[in-house]
């Protein structure tokens, strides 16, 4: 029983072909310039006779009709868009649509960093920041497939506009775009290579990227009562250069949240693609 689990990211678009719980293929392109082409490209992988198709977009969805409800990040216009009728359409197949950020999640709560452990806080770092949260071992959901938008948490009302029209959520300190922004060039990667060699401004972005996921985890934590913290995505691997400005932020908190234990994703970049495969698997 295949399932097909894709990711669809800001810059890349992810996908795995699940059977059971082992990734049998895999595979990363460049996102597609609009939504009809991504829905094409997707239905190319289905001809591989998959049972069902998961498919996770960086926004709100309404997952009862599969629409994309506001999903700023891909290239082309996604609001609105028929995601699972035009895909069903195309493949024959279910399909399920999903919050990337909550399909991350599903996966390193059952496969990944977060197996056995009921209640979890989840932050994906990537082009943007997703969350989500899982309490009594399931993740939240909300009616636009919403809860657990820590990325946009406001931690400097009078900081840079966020593609959500607010000001000064943490996706403008941590997310890829925001942390190239304040550096003024290159690449997270890059940005994160410059601090590693001594250079103090790189390591002053990614200090600043720390402090704003420090607030937001710290908000997070009062609120749910969670203590346990998992952290992915692709701009993760500078998770130890932020490391000491966010624990500063969750430590100045401790006497209300307690002990917070931030622990790294452990399957990879395709994790949000296997979650995605997972919720397909459950819409049968």
């Amino acid at each position: 029983m295949t399932r097909l689990g894709i990711d669809v990211g800001g810059t890349y678009t992810k996908w795995v072909l699940l059977d059971g719980e082992t990734v049998v293929g895999e595979g990363t392109v460049p996102t597609p310039p609009d939504p009809d082409e991504t829905m094409t490209f997707v239905a190319s992988l289905a001809a591989r006779r998959v049972e069902s198709i998961g498919i996770g977009l960086p926004g709100h969805v309404d997952r009862d009709t599969g629409t994309a409800l506001f999903v700023p990040n891909p290239p082309g216009d996604w609001d609105g868009y028929p995601v699972g009728s035009r895909l069903g359409a195309l493949t024959g197949v279910p399909v399920t649509v999903v919050n990337d950020a909550r399909a991350f999640g599903l996966a390193e709560l059952l496969l990944g960093a977060a197996r056995g452990l009921p209640d979890v806080l989840f932050a994906v770092l990537g082009t943007g920041v997703g969350g989500a949260v899982a309490l009594r071992g399931g993740i939240l959901v909300g009616p636009r497939d919403n809860l657990g938008e820590i990325g946009h948490v406001t931690v400097s009302p009078w900081g840079s506009v966020c593609c959500c029209g607010n000001r000064g959520c943490v996706e403008t300190f941590a997310g890829g775009p925001g942390i190239v922004r304040a550096f003024g060039s290159g690449s997270p990667k890059e940005i994160a290579e410059a601090a590693r060699t001594g250079d103090g401004r790189a390591l002053g972005v990614l200090s600043r990227a720390g402090w704003a996921l420090g607030i937001a985890l710290g908000d997070a934590a009062a609120f749910f009562g969670v203590g346990t913290v998992v952290v992915g995505g692709g701009i993760s691997g500078a998770l130890d250069l932020m490391r000491s400005a966010l624990d500063k932020e969750l430590e100045r908190r401790r006497p209300l949240i307690g002990e917070i234990a931030v622990i790294p994703a452990v399957l990879g970049p395709m994790a949000g693609a296997i979650g995605a495969a997972l919720y397909g698997r459950r819409s049968e």
